[in-house]
């Protein structure tokens, strides 16, 4: 009778045991903190990436080979431009814009890695030879335009705008490296061969590009809002009483549109595809009419940017044909 007690006392204690130890293995399979899926950052925060990445990549590249002594070695100056390259290729996948246009600007910034080496072989070896100040020139204005058309197509929209700023790069650059430039050289040097031996020549050039860059980059931002305003090429127009519905009629202004692009009249391509894919009241155009306007668009502006950066580098090449040293 005596050792009842501590029996059920002893068996009490077990079962709170047995209790404690379900609630704890319960509580272990229960989850305390939240899951979220992995994803980008928001708009603002990839915008601010991309600006630290593309100063970055400025800096290596415009900034950093202006210490190097003249002529440069080619061993610096490759690490200090691919760096440069590396870094605006990071600040293209990190841009808050599309795939698309997010690949257009990678394609870009291989063009100006390719104008970038072409530099080194001028600068620091004498594989090429012996070159002129107009070829140099020509090549640093179109370094310079791939990466104005890159940052256009990672901040803003209309082709239009594209088509403007470059076309305002282009003259403004043209009468510099081919006016202006070769004047101030002329003060400068006594004979046009000491540019080699001194970077004030490349600072000059490079302050006055990024300035007029800096300066259309403003003019873009402002342009780009009323460009998106008056002539929307984004197919978002809702039409009366069904959500579904295609508007019809559009086919022959995209077949000329086509027909324009494949016989090289952009300018002609261009206005017919964004007047076809204007949002009327009519409904919104189909998918194959909209994807075909959209290629339309990408190509005639891309080869019009070309056509145009082109032809103020034949200029600024022909402008100046002094020898430079080997």
């Amino acid at each position: 009778m005596r050792g009842a007690p501590p029996l059920r006392h002893d068996a009490e204690v077990s079962s709170r045991t047995i209790e404690r130890a379900d609630r704890q293995s319960t509580w272990s399979r229960a989850e305390v903190w939240h899951s979220w899926p992995l994803a980008w950052a928001d708009r603002t925060s990839r915008s601010l990436l991309l600006v630290a990445l593309a100063v970055a990549g400025l800096l290596s590249c415009y900034g950093l080979t202006l210490l190097l002594h003249r002529p440069p070695d080619l061993a610096p100056s490759l690490t200090l431009r691919g760096i440069g390259a590396l870094l605006l290729v990071l600040a293209a996948i990190v841009a808050p814009a599309s795939r698309s246009y997010r690949f257009g600007a990678f394609y870009c910034i291989v063009l100006f890695a390719c104008t970038q080496a072409a530099v080194l072989l001028l600068q620091s070896t004498p594989l090429i030879g012996a070159s002129t100040y107009g070829a140099l020139d020509a090549i640093n204005f179109v370094s310079f335009g791939t990466l104005v058309v890159a940052w256009m197509l990672v901040r803003m929209r209309h082709p239009l705008t594209i088509l403007v700023v470059v076309t305002g790069y282009a003259m403004a650059g043209a009468a510099f490296f081919a006016r202006a430039l070769p004047a101030v050289r002329a003060r400068l040097f006594d004979n046009p061969w000491q540019e080699e031996g001194t970077a004030i020549d490349e600072l000059i050039g490079r302050s006055a590009a990024l300035l007029l860059v800096l300066s259309l980059v403003l003019l873009a931002w402002w342009l780009d809002g009323w460009m998106r305003a008056l002539l929307p090429v984004a197919n978002v127009a809702e039409p009366h009483g069904s959500g579904r519905a295609h508007r019809t009629g559009e086919r022959p202004r995209v077949r000329v549109a086509v027909v324009a692009m494949l016989c090289c009249l952009d300018l002609l391509a261009l206005a017919v595809a964004i007047s076809a894919k204007q949002p009327t009241s009519r409904g919104r155009l189909s998918e194959a009419d909209d994807w075909w306007c959209s290629v339309v668009i990408a190509v005639s502006t891309a080869r019009t940017a070309m056509v145009v950066i082109a032809i103020a580098a034949a200029v600024i090449w022909l402008s100046d044909p002094v020898q430079r040293a080997v």
